[in-house]
């Protein structure tokens, strides 16, 4: 056998490995955009049904539920109650809604069931599932599991009624057939089967393309690769000019370094000897460039695009931590952050100089406090949310704000100066009930704070 026939042979042997890993990664591909597809349905219809459960219990008078009787059929605060359900039962689409209270041995009754065939009687006994448990203790859930009972197979989702005490009166129950539920979230399956198929076809026909055409065909199809490779550099320098638009406001060393870091290629292989080993290169190189734009989107999920802080999504979910641990008695402080004659600022130079202040203003608002605790919620406002700093800790923090604020202002970076109005609060477990008890002072201390500025300059 000759060198040419040897170097045949395992250009073909390479190109079918290389074909069966693409046509693998393609499969694997449809299974993940199926599974990430699926959950993203699902976080929908769960969230679409927890407001349905939040606004009914929102609208009932725990004082009232927490005290209803079977023999209360008929009186005024029954009725009260019973109309407000079944508003929702009439004008929403739902399967069942009504009421729910937790015996003293821990079983769950039905206490007001709008539903005119067949409703739960007074008193008789429901099933009980976590994310009932759940609501009896004070937090809103949906079940990950569907369950049954004698009026058939659902999904549920379970809203705790507070009374004036902040105590659970009673929960909201809202049923969703777990036949139209559970059909939402197959409803993928067909397109996932198309994927897989349309992956199937492709590797098929490119195996048959490549095997059996000459080494014209070949150097044809290794111009397409090629402008896959250019085609990726295109998306990596529209990234580059678009998306990390906060590159033109940092020194030219610092933005420089930072597009070699985002930009530079992989060094491809230095030893080919055939065309399919090529193609196996170029492939990995483009490869290696997808993974590195899916690893930037997944590290810009939670960012602010300009600022590179954390996003107001991410505000929510933090926020949300803390209220859920609010029991807990945690120890944070919240300082509020806004920039002072943004507005004045965009109508007099154009919004490029407010979007150069605004991330002028975020990376000193990370540098003092910290890049994971900084989120910009609107415009120009900012928060920091700090765990276990108490109100010594957050004045030192402040005097430090205040001392970048001087040290940059006086190197003249940009044409404006850049000022920061701020508050803060620290949570105090006897004065606060929630997260937003603490933070609306700290909003009110930094209008304040403003105030004073402008006091100032009119001395």
């Amino acid at each position: 056998m000759s060198k040419q026939e040897k170097q045949i042979r395992t250009s073909k042997r390479n190109f079918v490995i290389a074909l069966a890993l693409l046509l693998l990664t393609n499969i694997l591909m449809a299974m993940a955009l199926t599974t990430m597809a699926k959950k993203t349905l699902r976080e929908q219809i769960d969230q679409r049904m927890l407001d349905i459960a939040n606004t009914a219990a929102y609208m009932l008078d725990g004082d009232e539920i927490k005290l209803l009787q079977k023999e209360d059929e008929g009186t005024e605060s029954y009725t009260r109650a019973l109309e407000t359900l079944r508003a929702f039962q009439d004008n929403i689409n739902l399967d069942y809604i009504y009421g729910i209270r937790q015996e003293a041995n821990g079983s769950f009754t039905f206490t007001i069931d709008p539903t005119v065939e067949d409703p739960g009687e007074f008193g008789s006994p429901i099933v009980s599932t976590e994310a009932l448990k759940s609501a009896a203790k004070g937090v809103a859930a949906v079940d990950k599991k569907a369950y049954k009972d004698e009026w058939g197979r659902f999904y549920s989702a379970y809203s705790p009624v507070f009374d004036s005490d902040h105590k659970v009166a009673g929960i909201v129950g809202v049923d969703f057939s777990a036949k139209w539920y559970d059909g939402k979230l197959n409803n993928n399956k067909a397109v996932s089967l198309i994927i897989l198929m349309m992956a199937l076809t492709i590797g098929i026909l490119l195996s048959f393309i490549v095997m059996s055409q000459n080494r014209k065909r070949f150097a044809a199809m290794m111009k397409e690769i090629e402008q896959i490779d250019s085609a990726t550099d295109r998306i990596n320098d529209s990234i580059m000019k678009t998306s990390i638009k906060k590159l033109d406001f940092l020194p030219d060393t610092e933005s420089n370094l930072l597009k070699t870091l985002a930009g530079g290629e992989e060094n491809k292989q230095s030893a080919i000897h055939d065309e399919y080993e090529e193609v196996t290169s170029d492939l990995h190189s483009v490869c290696l460039k997808l993974n590195k734009y899916i690893k930037f989107i997944d590290s810009n999920l939670y960012k602010d695009e300009l600022t590179n802080t954390l996003n107001k999504a991410a505000y929510k979910n933090a926020i949300k931590a803390l209220d859920e641990d609010i029991n807990n008695n945690p120890s944070f402080s919240v300082a509020f952050f806004d920039l002072i004659g943004l507005n004045n600022i965009n109508a007099k130079f154009g919004f490029e100089a407010g979007d150069e202040m605004m991330f002028h203003a975020a990376r000193l608002l990370k540098k003092v406090f910290g890049n994971d605790n900084i989120f910009r919620v609107a415009g120009d406002e900012f928060i920091a949310l700090m765990k276990d700093k108490g109100e010594l800790d957050m004045e030192e923090l402040f005097t430090a704000l205040d001392k970048e604020l001087k040290d940059f202002n006086t190197s003249k970076k940009i044409a404006n100066e850049l000022g920061i109005s701020k508050g803060t609060n620290t949570y105090k477990p006897g004065e606060h009930k929630n997260y937003r008890n603490v933070f609306l002072i700290a909003r009110d201390n930094m209008k304040k704070d403003k105030e004073l500025y402008y006091q100032s300059l009119k001395k």
